[in-house]
């Protein structure tokens, strides 16, 4: 059921020039666990961007597990975190939902600038629905397909010494039944009325 990738990304992390006196919360490491596979697809010459890869095997929600510490004149916030997202369900999707959540009532993990999120082929929902805590997306991707994800994360500094975790959750969406049925029954009944105009012609 549950697929786990664990990528440690320390040098990123702590690949900044430590000049200054400013601290920061940064990612150190991150794992993924439910309905796929997850992958680092590049350490970029930043590092204050992350660059994964994730497909989707069942549309049971996939959560990324953040580790962040504390470094003197670290990089900082935030992060720049694109990924490609692949459907390989079987199913096409109509929706597509990125939460943050952290342990005891979380210190502050937030989508930077959440409104210039973007997931391709979809449509970024408006407030409240959206939020700096939320991205939910409406929009479309066929089985087999790829859309690709881009948006800012802040992660909180945990103080020198000390960790901290979030999560961040994200599931697809499918059409629902009645939906489907009702798709069906419109192309039916198409169908129905083709049938009687090609009858009165002939």
């Amino acid at each position: 059921m549950n697929k786990m990738s664990k990528v440690v990304i320390a040098a990123l992390a702590f690949g900044g020039s430590i000049s200054t006196a400013s601290a920061a919360g940064v990612i150190t490491d991150v794992t993924a666990s439910g309905g796929g596979t997850f992958n680092l697809i590049s350490n970029t010459t930043d590092p204050n961007v992350l660059d994964l890869s994730k497909t989707f095997n069942s549309l049971d929600p996939m959560v990324l597990t953040f580790t962040v510490g504390h470094v003197d004149g670290g990089p900082g916030n935030p992060y720049t975190v694109t990924e490609a997202i692949t459907n390989n369900t079987g199913q096409s999707w109509i929706d597509f939902h990125f939460s943050i959540q952290e342990p005891d009532q979380g210190q502050g993990v937030v989508f930077t600038e959440h409104n210039s999120a973007t997931l391709s082929g979809f449509t970024l929902d408006p407030e409240p629905s959206t939020g700096p805590r939320n991205l939910n997306f409406t929009g479309d991707l066929a089985d087999g397909g790829t859309a690709n994800a881009s948006f800012m994360l802040s992660p909180f500094d945990p103080g020198a010494g000390n960790t901290t975790t979030f999560t961040l959750t994200q599931v697809p969406t499918i059409p629902e039944p009645e939906t489907y049925a009702m798709l069906l029954a419109g192309l039916g009944l198409m169908g129905v009325i083709a049938r009687r105009r090609n009858n009165k012609q002939s």
